[in-house]
């Protein structure tokens, strides 16, 4: 006769994620490169199917008798934890809808950032840990953006952290959880200063159609009186009403590729210049969007001009679609768009400049893996200074210093004299970097690819740290209101201190953040642009 399977005893969840989830040691880094003390690894324990099974039976008990209808989860832990309430639910006989928020939104197939198919009923969300609720932020304002409303999160371990405190009280959101800190006798550090800057949402715009394609910097927003205005990637220039959002005119540059307009426009003397895809650069006037002028000068146009008013120049970059000069630096005139001068390159040039009026020079990164000082009243070259990768933006230029400091595709920052391009320090980073330095209180801040705002000390020429910002960070940081202001491609705008380095504002937006954020003059509203084309407007409380 076959023997009988003897009763499993009981399993001791909170002794196994002891053992197995719990993690102690001097090997773990954190993401400010501090070794922790501790941390906890669900994952481990969701890979073994009876201690899953047991927090799934856990979690229905106190959802009992009937169950919540609609789950969702956040990737990438929360996603076997999902699929496991989900299954086991259809197996008790529970209607239920599962769906799971993306961190990102695709940039291909459906370019989704919700997974599945949302219904109007009450949504419990479930995740492994909550400590600072920062991740739950995001999925709280892509459903938000759904017109939808989280009734109740799950977590295995709540760290009951100040922050995450401060979170579910702010948003009336309630958690349940298996277990706390105090149950594995741990306990957070001493938080840093939760951020004192509200911020207050007025109005949102999105052009039409949404482009999550390219998840790099395009056209910035510039304010014109009490408007502001931007190019899209459906090659419409708009300027919008800064108090409502609603549009004051657009202006189709006819016939631009795929990427529209990326060129951020240059605004001088009531005019606006910029270029697009289609080879065309634009004159406007800034008050109607009349047309005063367009000047053929290439194929495509993804840099932004600079204005040089001393000489009436417009200087900016072209792309041909040429085998024996596919860029080139041209000076355009102010007044008609007549091309005056150009620089021949040997790859297309998306790149930027940047005026040092000391010696009258303007200075860009190339993608001839260089930084190029040119005559803008000539075009002739004064000195370049060469790199290993491209340099897509402009160059910060610190007036006090000669110095012109610009970020390359090759991971570095690199600090040179503006007079001479002599080379004074380089720093490097661990990706590439995409974006204009700030220079403010005698400091370098400039973003990277490798997810940190770097902090750069002019005076000493040393990196004085490395800010964890979670996503990468292509967006030029602003100072606004003595605050060093940026956002990440996770979505998420902060306001840093200069001085002490603390975030003093923080803020989660739907889609990633690849460009400068706008401002007005008494820095009450900021203007915040994503990279599929949407802005949205804030007050700062």
């Amino acid at each position: 006769m076959p023997r009988k399977k003897s009763k499993a005893p009981p399993l001791d969840l909170r002794a196994f994620i002891e053992k197995f989830g719990v993690q102690h040691g001097k090997d773990m880094v954190s993401p400010t490169a501090q070794p922790f003390a501790w941390l906890i690894d669900m994952r481990r324990v969701f890979m073994r199917p009876e201690y899953l099974a047991e927090i799934v039976r856990q979690f229905w008990d106190k959802f009992a008798p009937d169950g919540p209808a609609q789950i969702g989860g956040m990737e990438v832990a929360g996603i076997p934890l999902l699929t496991a309430i989900l299954q086991a639910g259809h197996e008790k006989g529970h209607e239920l809808n599962g769906f799971m928020v993306r961190k990102e939104r695709k940039t291909y197939g459906l370019q989704q950032l919700i997974e599945g198919e949302l219904t109007g009923r009450p949504i419990v969300l479930v995740d492994d840990m909550m400590n600072s609720g920062e991740s739950l932020e995001k999925a709280r304002v892509v459903l938000e953006r759904a017109g939808k409303k989280i009734s109740e999160i799950f977590v295995v371990v709540d760290f009951q952290s100040k922050k995450g405190m401060i979170w579910r009280k702010l948003h009336d959101i309630k958690i349940n959880s298996l277990f706390t800190l105090e149950d594995f006798d741990l306990a957070v550090t001493p938080p840093k200063p939760v951020p004192q800057q509200r911020f207050e949402f007025v109005w949102r715009y999105a052009a039409e159609p949404l482009a999550p394609f390219d998840v790099v910097p395009k056209s910035t927003p510039v304010i014109v009186g009490n408007s502001i205005c931007f190019g899209t990637d459906a090659a419409a220039f708009v300027s919008l009403d800064m108090d409502t959002g609603k549009e004051n005119w657009s202006y189709q540059a006819k016939g631009a590729m795929r990427k529209g307009i990326w060129s951020s426009a240059a605004l001088a003397k009531g005019r606006l210049y910029f270029g697009a895809y289609n080879g065309i650069v634009y004159c406007l006037d800034a008050h109607s969007g009349a047309e005063i002028w367009r000047s053929a000068v290439c194929d495509w146009v993804g840099s932004s001009p600079l204005v040089v008013e001393r000489h009436g120049v417009l200087v900016v970059g072209t792309e041909y679609e040429k085998p024996r000069m596919p860029g080139s630096m041209v000076g355009l005139s102010l007044e008609t768009g007549e091309k005056l001068w150009e620089f021949p390159m040997r790859a297309y040039q998306h790149g930027s400049a940047s005026y040092w009026p000391v010696d009258d020079l303007a200075i860009c990164g190339s993608a001839d893996h260089s930084i190029l000082a040119l005559n803008p009243l000539t075009g002739e070259k004064v000195w370049e200074f060469y790199t290993e990768r491209s340099i897509k933006y402009p160059p910060a230029i610190d007036l006090e210093r000669g110095l012109a400091i610009a970020a390359s595709f090759d991971g570095y920052i690199y600090v040179v004299k503006a007079k001479t391009g002599k080379l004074v320090e380089k720093f490097k980073t661990d990706d590439l970097c995409y974006s204009t330095p700030l220079i403010t209180h005698g400091r370098v801040f400039c973003g990277s690819g490798d997810r940190h705002l770097y902090v750069i000390d002019l005076e000493k020429m040393t990196l004085v740290k490395k800010i964890d910002c979670g996503a990468r960070v292509y967006s030029s940081p602003r100072l606004i209101d003595g605050k060093v202001a940026f956002g990440n491609t996770g979505g998420v705008y902060r306001e840093v201190d200069p001085i002490t380095l603390e975030v003093t504002g923080y803020l989660q937006l739907v889609d990633g953040i690849t460009n400068a954020v706008a401002h007005t003059a008494d820095a009450r509203r900021i203007f915040i642009p994503s990279y599929v084309n949407e802005l949205y407007c804030f007050e700062r409380l």
